[in-house]
Formats: structure tokens, sequence, C-alpha cells
């Protein structure tokens, strides 16, 4: 037996001191989880310079950032990759999507809600993973920056993004436990749209532009031009003689970004963090004993936040008569809003099962030391309150997407056509003159333009 289990309980400085290096250890373990930081650089500063059109600086914090704490990493690249769009450097951004791209396929598709690491620490510890629809979303980021150039690659994208969602659908079918069940899968209807685009454009095979065309009807119902896209395409016929098409791609809005808030225990967080401890100390407890849940109120977990934004969508004239305005084919904000809102019953529990562990070692710590009585409960309150302290919810996030992703088909004359750009209001109104665009339209071919406008327009693609 120690010394301390043989003397008597410890006096008050002995409390105190004891008190005091267990904070020096929650202060190293805060360093180590959290990082030191001794820049100024920060990810919000770095979104907020790129949505107002600062985009040296915001590339300038991003690359920072990239190579800073192997945790926030990856979600840094991903939003500099998005500066680079927005700058125009499509090779760059093509290239870095593709390194994401292959760096996320590596990673399980599905970790563990008991994962030991982030039972320790807090979720901020766990490999930074894209959600599924994210991963067909990066992939449909990529045909885009392919047909922003010279379109080499991007059918081949479309490809992957349909073959990764139909990969997610399959494990999404096989999985039949309650844990698994914490991630439902989403469907994206961007992908199916440029296929149906790219197979119309052969002249050949309308049949798979049209089941494609079908499909985003499924998927975006609200998405009224899928009807007249797939009456187009059972007839075969895909644009009237001496046109060719134009498809304007609108990536609108601020995109949804992840902030902490505090999120009350519910019933079924507390049956699953229940189940979970009961997994975790099987080896410990009889059948019928039941863990012990403490008290818990709240817990911090990340919530879905989409910054406000006047643009509406993108209205685009010819000729000095406005064509339509770009409509929603992906609702990005919606997709995070899902996902969050139904994975937060595993997260609570998660943050409910951390302040058992945590508490059962701090009583172990208190005993080991030979505390007991109010000297004990002390310590126990202390050491608890700076250990919460060091927790924090994981708001790492894909943080410049778009609010929306929107498009409008249209077709024009043959030749020399110059086209009008301009943000709108939700009341339809323009914010602010319009942005010119010179196509040289070809029959029957079509033609890509991508505008970026978390706030009016901040770039039209392919460069001038």
């Amino acid at each position: 037996m120690s010394k301390l289990h043989r003397d008597s309980a410890p006096s008050s400085t002995d409390l105190i001191r004891s008190t005091r290096r267990l904070a020096a250890v929650l202060m190293i373990a805060v360093a180590v989880v959290s990082g030191c930081r001794s820049n100024k650089v920060s990810i919000v500063q770095a979104r907020d310079a790129y949505a107002w059109g600062d985009l040296r600086s915001a590339d300038t914090a991003l690359r920072e950032l990239a190579e800073g704490r192997k945790q926030t990493r990856r979600s840094s690249e991903l939003d500099l990759a998005m500066v680079e769009l927005a700058q125009g450097n499509l090779a760059a951004a093509e290239s870095r999507m593709r390194a994401l791209r292959d760096h996320f396929d590596t990673l399980p598709q599905s970790v563990s809600i008991g994962d030991a690491a982030s039972l320790a620490v807090d979720d901020r510890v766990r490999p930074f993973q894209l959600a599924g629809y994210e991963q067909v979303l990066l992939r449909s980021m990529l045909a885009l920056c392919s047909l922003a150039g010279d379109a080499t690659d991007a059918e081949a994208y479309c490809l992957q993004a349909q073959a990764r969602q139909a990969e997610l659908d399959r494990i999404a079918s096989e999985e039949d436990t309650e844990e698994d069940s914490a991630t439902s899968v989403q469907q994206v209807a961007l992908a199916p749209y440029l296929s149906g685009a790219l197979r119309e454009a052969t002249h050949q095979n309308y049949d798979d532009a049209e089941r494609a065309f079908r499909l985003v009807s499924n998927i975006q119902p609200e998405f009224a031009p899928a009807a007249e896209d797939i009456a187009r395409a059972n007839r075969g016929a895909h644009s009237a003689a001496g046109h060719g098409v134009v498809y304007v791609f609108a990536l609108v809005g601020h995109g949804p970004r992840l902030v902490e808030t505090l999120a009350p225990t519910t019933t079924t967080s507390l049956q699953i963090a229940s189940t979970l401890l009961r997994t975790l100390h099987n080896h410990e407890q009889d059948e019928d004993d039941e863990p012990v849940l403490p008290n818990v109120v709240s817990v911090k977990v990340p919530q879905v936040e989409v910054p406000p934004s006047d643009v509406a969508a993108i209205g685009v004239s010819f000729g000095g008569e406005l064509l339509g305005a770009t409509q929603t084919i992906t609702d990005v904000g919606q997709l995070a809003t899902e996902k969050v809102q139904a994975e937060m019953p595993w997260t609570i529990a998660r943050a409910v099962v951390r302040r058992v562990l945590k508490e059962t070692s701090v009583v172990a710590t208190a005993h080991s030391l030979g505390l007991s009585g109010d000297a004990a409960a002390a310590f126990t309150f202390a050491a608890m309150n700076a250990w919460s302290a060091t927790e924090k919810a994981d708001t790492r996030c894909w943080g410049l997407l778009p609010r929306e992703i929107q498009v409008l088909r249209a077709e024009l004359p043959v030749g020399p056509q110059q086209i009008q750009l301009s943000p709108l209001a939700f009341t339809g109104q323009p914010l602010s003159d319009p942005q010119i665009r010179n196509v040289v339209i070809e029959d029957g071919r079509n033609h890509y333009i991508v505008v970026i406008a978390p706030e009016q327009i901040l770039s039209v693609l392919p460069p001038r």
C-alpha cells in the first residue's frame, strides 16, 4: 500500500498542492489537444476574407493553417481548394481536390461512436472525415473544375461521384445496428445532372441522359427544369437547329459551418450512452449491473450555422432580355443540417460517456491520493471543472462550400454572344451591375460557366 494510503487524510495544504498538480497536467493536455497558437490566423477570418472577395488574404491564411495542426489540416485544405477555384487557378484546385479525394478514400467509412480517443478527450481527436454527401460533392466539384477548363475529365468525375453514392447506399443497406444508423445516406442531385448534360451532348446517349434526369427529379423534386430535361432527352433532341447550349452553374451564398453550442441531453442519447457504457465495462460488471449515468443537463456539441447572404440566385440575360435565374440543384445547407441532426443523439451520447469515464478517473485519482470526505469532494469538483473546460465540440468542416449549387440551362443561337450575369436578391432585384461574359456558341454543343457568389459575384469561370 502506498504511503498516501497509510497516512491519514491529507491536510488542506496537501489538497491544494494535489489540485494544482492535476490542474497543471490538464493545462498540458489542453495544449496538446487544442494546440498552442502563437499566431493570430483563424479559419473564421480566412472564410470571411473569401466571402468578401479578399482572395489573397484568404489564400495566405489557409495555406498557413494547412501547414499547421494535424487535426485541422484537411479541412483547411478543402477551403483552400475553393479559394484556388475562385482565383481561376483551375489546375491547382483540381490537383488539390484529387489529393484530398484520395486521402479521404484511405480512411474508414465509419468510425465507432465508442472509439477510445474521442471518449478520453473529445471528438476533435478523431480523424477528420467527410460526410457521405460531401464525398459525393468533392467528386462533383472536381467535375465542375474540369467543365470550367477543358472538360477532359468531367465525365470520369461524374461517374466517380455516382459510384461513391452507390457505394454509400450499399453500405447503408447492409448496416442494421443502431450505432451504424447514426449516419443516414443523403442523395446529391448535382452529379446525375452533370452526367445527364454530358450524355445528352453526345447526341447518341439520350437514354442515359433521360435516366440521369429522372434520378435528378427523384432526388430534388423541387427542381422544376428536370421535367423539361426529361422530355427533351426522351425526344432525342439536344437543342434547336442552329443553336448551342449554355449551362450556368452558380455556387450561391455562404456555406454551412459548424459552431459550438450547448445541447440538452435526451432520453434517446442517454439510452445510447447507457448501452455504450455496458459495452465498455462488460468485462467488469455482472449482466444485471446498470451503468450509473451522471446528472448531465447539457453538453457541448456542433451545430450547423448558415451565415446570411443577400444573394438568392444568379440572373442570366442575353440581348437585354432576362433568360431566367439559376435554380437550386443541391441545397448544401439542408444536407449539412440533416446530417448533424441525424447524428446528434450519438454526439450527445459520446459526451455523456466521456463525463462518466472522466468522473471515474478523477475519483480513482482521489482515492489513490488518500483523499476522503470534504477533501475528496473538493478535489473531485475542482478536477472535473478543469477537465470539462478542456472539452470542445468538433467544429471542423468544409466551410467554403456554397449554401446552394444552382443551375440554369439556356439555348442560344450560334456565333459570338454576350451574356450578362447578375446577383439577384430574394426579391428578384439585381444587387449590382451585371458581369459580362463573351461566349462563342457552337451548333449542338454545350458551353459551361461557373459563377461563385457568396456575396454578389466573386468569380466567373473560366477566367477571361
